[in-house]
């Protein structure tokens, strides 16, 4: 009898420890179990790290917008693979938000719209149009759920953010909470793309501000002699490559001493903005078009024969007639131009010399009654050469 007992006590006590054995192995499984989702949370945010590090250094070193919106656009397909978006921004105007890059199966119709369209412009905040949610009128009223984010740096409003859920996102049999927590990180993630992709953008627009007043002329907004003699070689090198030819084309303008005389420097400076404004309507996208130096100015026509220069700068020299200048409430009459045309490499192969040789026919064009153009020709000019503004 108290051998049975005895039993009964130990087989109660074996009892007791493999009970307790069961709920430690159960509590070691769900420790590895968080364990696991820990890592493997770790996992994703250490990649989702390396995306943005690698995201923002080809950022800072993207020297073109077409550059940057494609870095942004890989970068996006990899952390929202299933789902397509856009990044919009801001025109010129402030207008008008423009599609700047698009990604994803199903990437959105409307690309231009006015900033006016988009809630999170509105708001200055994250919006989320789900099913019970207001929809963005630019998004329309039907299609997925969309996610807009407003761009911003220092305050700044730069454009637009969009993210459209992809095919099958949130639906079947997936419970609710689970879907609120992928929103939830969804968010998350798409809120710190949106502050990185400000800040890259708003870093591209300065760097791009500031390159332009290192190459620009700050009265006319035409390049500058700097960046003209940088150009010119590079456009020689093309056009020795593909057998062409290349014009140069130096003008200034008639009796200049006079419109600084009878108006002042300011008119002086209007009439100089006017031919700027002038010659960029002349110019076509490959010709490049410079302020050389006081009233001088240097055209770039890449690629051009010998006549077709002629007939450029015969057009200039006539519509430059119609050119009406005013300052100050002031009609300071019409201007004209004389130009003088070299060609590469028939005139020069250097720059300099093909500089020298346009020059040359700009002073034969002013001492032979100005308002004309001349084609440079191989001959000396015996006659020395003065000052004719």
């Amino acid at each position: 009898m108290k051998l049975r007992d005895e039993i009964g006590e130990l087989a109660a006590a074996f009892g007791g420890m493999a009970a307790d054995l069961k709920d430690h192995q159960d509590k070691l499984l769900s420790y590895g179990r968080g364990l696991e989702a820990m890592m493997a949370e770790l996992s994703r945010r250490n990649q989702e790290i390396t995306l943005f590090s690698k995201m923002n250094d080809f950022l800072q070193t993207s020297t073109t917008e077409a550059e940057a919106y494609s870095v942004i656009s890989e970068t996006v397909t990899q952390l929202f693979p299933e789902d397509s978006g856009a990044v919009f921004v801001l025109n010129a105007s402030h207008n008008m938000l423009e599609a700047a890059t698009v990604w994803g199966p199903q990437p959105p119709s409307n690309l231009i719209f006015p900033p006016i369209e988009c809630w999170a412009h509105r708001r200055g905040q994250l919006h989320l149009a789900g099913a019970n949610e207001r929809r963005c009128p630019h998004a329309g009223n039907d299609g997925p759920t969309h996610l807009c984010l407003p761009l911003l740096a220092q305050g700044e409003f730069l454009g637009i953010l969009h993210l459209l859920d992809g095919p099958g996102a949130g639906g079947g049999t997936e419970a609710a909470a689970a879907v609120a927590a992928r929103t939830a990180e969804r968010c998350r993630l798409a809120k710190i793309l949106a502050d990185n992709v400000g800040l890259g953008i708003a870093n591209l627009k300065m760097r791009e501000t500031m390159r332009n007043l290192s190459i620009r002329d700050p009265l006319t907004d035409l390049f500058n002699r700097r960046y003209m003699e940088e150009a010119l070689a590079q456009e020689q090198h093309r056009t020795r490559r593909n057998d062409a030819q290349l014009a140069v084309i130096m003008l200034d303008i008639d009796h200049f001493k006079k419109f600084n005389s009878d108006f002042g420097h300011d008119g002086g400076d209007a009439t100089l903005r006017a031919l700027g404004e002038f010659l960029k309507k002349q110019v076509r996208g490959s010709d490049i078009a410079c302020r050389y130096g006081g009233e001088e100015f240097l055209l770039i026509l890449a690629p051009s024969t010998m006549e077709g220069a002629r007939q450029r700068a015969e057009k200039i020299c006539a519509d430059a007639r119609l050119l009406a200048v005013s300052h100050a409430d002031r009609d300071m009459g019409a201007i004209t131009l004389s130009l003088g045309v070299a060609m590469f490499p028939d005139h020069g192969t250097e720059a300099a010399a093909l500089i020298k040789a346009a020059d040359v026919a700009l002073y034969q064009a002013k001492s032979g009654g100005r308002n004309q153009v001349v084609m440079f020709e191989e001959k000396p000019v015996t006659a020395e050469r003065k000052s004719n503004a």
